[in-house]
């Protein structure tokens, strides 16, 4: 298994998750307002224009406030659909998420602590290895040479225990 879609997924994790974790909170927010539908006034679908902006007499045109949905009807339907739309999108996401999860609790509070700081944090070398040192005071201090090791024993078992998940998704040729 090629290392650098492991390292290149540890590195997208904490974007991955924040997406995840946001998407999450806008759908309890949708649920709330289905289980109180008299809760909200409308639904705003947004304008072409921006509000506020002078427009002429003529024509036809709806304000923002015209444009507001409000059939509660139609919005439980259309808030319905925004739960389905955003469960559907993020799927992809939680599942991964929970692979590298599940390959993360396989090592050590050391070698999680080095992959973390790596690839999680974005940290330098140097830095990591002043932090383990820090938090994990052994009698032996630990270099970087020490701690490079250390990550690379811990991205090959992360490799070994997400194969066969990531192989679903390579193209054959």
């Amino acid at each position: 298994m090629n290392i650098k879609i492991i390292e290149n997924a540890l590195k997208d994790y904490k974007r991955k998750k924040s997406v995840v974790e946001t998407t999450l909170a806008r759908i309890e927010q949708y649920k709330e307002a289905l289980s109180n539908p008299d809760s909200f006034e409308y639904v705003f679908l947004g304008s072409p224009r921006e509000p506020g902006m002078p427009r002429g007499t003529g024509g036809g045109r709806k304000s923002p406030v015209e444009l507001a949905v409000e059939d509660k009807e139609e919005a439980i339907e259309l808030l319905k659909q925004w739960i389905k739309d955003d469960h559907s999108r993020i799927y992809p996401y939680q599942i991964e998420l929970e692979q590298i999860d599940g390959a993360l609790n396989a090592l050590t509070m050391q070698e999680r602590f080095i992959i973390e700081c790596k690839y999680f944090e974005g940290m330098f070398w140097r830095d990591i290895e002043i932090s383990f040192n820090d938090r994990f005071r052994q009698q032996n201090y630990i270099t970087v040479e020490g701690i490079r090791k250390m990550n690379r024993q811990a991205i090959r078992l992360v490799a070994r225990i997400l194969e066969p998940y990531y192989n679903r998704f390579k193209i054959k040729k």
